[in-house]
């Protein structure tokens, strides 16, 4: 009887432990993803958005970074120039004056339903004098129903004077609306002054072309941060007013 029932509890078991198993391996599945990043050269863009003042770009712990095929294979390790599907759009890119390509790579990697499960530290382009690069920033990628990609990269861009002095004006407060004297006709007769004799005159705002010190912005930080519900085997752009990204994501099956 005890050793029919220890039978009966170890077979449950086991079918328990396959089916979880079975449904670990369904939910997490190989997938090639190429990513190709470019920036917008255009001046024109600095007039399109309020910009905030990034000076750094923020950790993430469990990131990972690509690796290099001659330091080994396998998931995360970027794939030959061969393997790239989105050449003849970068070199499109690459040929207009208008666009500058800072990252364009392929790899192998698992993807399963935890947002964030694997973290990839993305960097492109030169380092700039602020010590910063001109990508920088992560992506992830998960799946439900749809892939998922997430994004939150940060383009650093170096400026002209002329675009300085225009980014500098843009991040100007806006003069204060002039205050109304709310005081009765009477006031001056009693107390024998005005407001404005008192010390009331209301602050103005001066807007001048250069602010205050001197102080010169060389260079512009702007972040895109958001996901995008993807579907495999398509090419999907998403916009920003200084960068674009195209994602080129296929199954990855090793016998094909």
């Amino acid at each position: 009887m005890t050793s029919n029932l220890l039978r009966h509890i170890f077979t449950a078991l086991s079918l328990t432990l396959a089916f979880t198993a079975s449904q670990t391996w369904a939910a997490t599945s190989n997938y090639k993803v190429e990513v190709m990043i470019f920036s917008y050269l255009g001046s024109d863009t600095l007039d399109d958005e309020a910009w905030p003042d990034i000076t750094s770009i923020p950790e993430a712990p469990n990131a990972r970074s690509l690796g290099y095929r001659e330091n080994g294979s396998g998931y995360f390790t970027r794939l030959g120039r061969n393997s790239l599907r989105m050449t003849r759009r970068q070199a499109a890119l690459s040929n207009s004056p208008d666009y500058r390509v800072l990252f364009h790579e392929a790899w192998i990697q698992p993807v399963g339903s935890v947002e964030g499960r694997h973290t990839i530290r993305i960097t492109g382009g030169s380092i700039l004098d602020n010590g910063l690069y001109e990508l920088d920033g992560y992506i992830s990628i998960d799946k439900g129903r749809y892939l998922h990609f997430r994004n939150n990269l940060f383009i650093n861009r170096q400026l002209t004077p002329a675009q300085s002095q225009r980014l500098i004006r843009l991040r100007e407060p806006a003069p204060a609306p002039p205050v109304e004297n709310t005081q009765p006709e009477s006031f001056s007769t009693v107390f024998g002054n005005t407001p404005e004799a008192l010390g009331d005159t209301p602050e103005t705002t001066v807007v001048n072309d250069f602010p205050a010190n001197n102080i010169v912005a060389d260079f512009l930080t702007a972040q895109m941060e958001g996901g995008r519900r993807m579907r495999r085997d398509e090419v999907h752009y998403i916009d920003h007013p200084l960068m674009g990204i195209l994602v080129y994501i296929t199954a990855y099956n090793p016998g094909n």
